[in-house]
């Protein structure tokens, strides 16, 4: 049987490969300020703000992921993603835990003999009648919410302290998983046990990022094989905090 905290050394692992990478190597953040003329575009880049052309619109006020490099006339930038709504939500987040913390959690799912959606919903109810302001309180009975549609949801911020979004839902006969860095941008996957083999499919946002993973697959340890293809991925839960959720908390 799979378990969801195989799932959770997997998202450390493709993490891992992430920050082991070059800087230039990895897509880039990339943020539209302002429009200059038909193609042009003010952008911000890190700390950088410049100037730069795009063949197809862009839309003011959005982020994006993007291929950076350095050519003759300055700064190249292309191959642009543009970030999913849910990660704006995840920097207003209240509910975050460490990597440490989760691993924590995952262990304590461990010895209790418990499955982690269960230590996780006690480690929200706990939570719930002390929720410091109304954002906090719909953003933990979201995720209540979430459990009870059978998905682990969480905000688990990295030692550099980055929010990386990490999502788990236990199917009859695989485990299925959607993930956001932000580096790395929209991974989902499907890991499945077949004659005692455990396999893993992966879905990544572009050829730059397969790249990365295929060059580390070393790195992901435990699985007989490893298939990576470049996909569209959806969140298994909307990460969102709108006060309809409350309506379905049930006890």
């Amino acid at each position: 049987m799979i378990e969801p905290t195989q799932i959770g050394k997997l998202i450390s692992q493709i993490a891992t490969s992430g920050k082991r990478e070059i800087n230039s190597t990895l897509p880039m953040l990339l943020r539209i300020l302002d429009k200059k003329d038909a193609d042009k575009y003010l952008v911000q880049l890190g700390k950088l703000i410049i100037e730069t052309k795009s063949d197809k619109p862009l839309k003011v006020g959005t982020n994006y992921w993007a291929n950076v490099r350095q050519g003759k006339d300055g700064l190249v930038i292309s191959d642009l993603i543009k970030q999913p709504k849910i990660m704006e939500n995840l920097s207003k987040s209240h509910i975050k835990l460490t990597s440490k913390e989760l691993s924590e959690l995952l262990n304590d799912a461990n010895k209790a003999n418990k499955h982690i959606d269960s230590v996780f919903k006690d480690f929200l109810l706990e939570r719930l009648p002390f929720a410091s302001s109304r954002q906090e309180f719909l953003e933990l009975s979201n995720l209540l919410i979430a459990l009870q549609n059978g998905v682990f949801s969480m905000v688990i911020q990295d030692d550099n302290g980055k929010d990386n979004l990490v999502q788990i839902k236990k199917q009859v006969d695989f485990l299925e998983f959607y993930s956001i860095f932000p580096n790395l941008g929209e991974i989902s996957g499907i890991v499945t046990l077949q004659d005692s083999e455990m396999n893993l499919r992966l879905q990544v946002m572009s050829e730059k990022v397969k790249d990365i993973l295929t060059r580390r697959l070393d790195d992901l340890i435990g699985f007989n094989e490893v298939q990576i293809e470049v996909s569209g991925s959806s969140p298994l839960w909307e990460y969102d905090f709108s006060p309809s959720y409350l309506l379905n908390i049930k006890g």
